[in-house]
């Protein structure tokens, strides 16, 4: 479930990506068309200016929200590192844990079948011949 929202996520900030991408390119371009314009045909000066302030604005937007997205997927970023983190630690305890059980079982299983051979061999009450085959398959 997590890498399905993750890639949800990811899907949702590429396409916001080149939205923003292809509005600050056109703002860009327009802007470049007004300074040309002005450089090309005396354009009045009071007309240039409140239309290259608006390309800008729109640059500075672009840039902005270009920022804040970049640091909302830094904080994301860092918040699934530290899940994974955790996540190996809590794979690796229980790895651990596996193994020690294993350790142990194995270990008493040898020591119930060390006492049921004794108790054999002093005469005391024969293992039954299903438990004894079932020690010998699992050690």
């Amino acid at each position: 479930q997590l890498a399905n929202g993750a890639m949800a996520a990811t899907n949702v900030s590429f396409r916001w990506l080149d939205i923003l991408e292809k509005e600050f390119d056109k703002t860009f371009v327009d802007l470049d068309i007004i300074i040309g314009e002005v450089d090309t045909y005396d354009v009045d000066e009071t007309d240039f200016v409140p239309a290259a302030r608006i390309r800008l604005e729109a640059l500075s937007s672009c840039f902005a929200q270009l920022i804040h997205k970049a640091q909302t997927i830094f904080q994301t970023n860092a918040k699934l590192e530290a899940e994974l983190l955790y996540l190996r630690q809590e794979a690796a305890e229980g790895l651990a844990f596996r193994k020690i059980a294993e350790e142990e079982n194995r270990e008493l299983l040898m020591r119930l079948h060390a006492t049921q051979l004794q108790l054999h061999s002093v005469g005391g009450a024969i293992p039954d011949q299903q438990n004894s085959e079932k020690i010998s398959r699992r050690l």
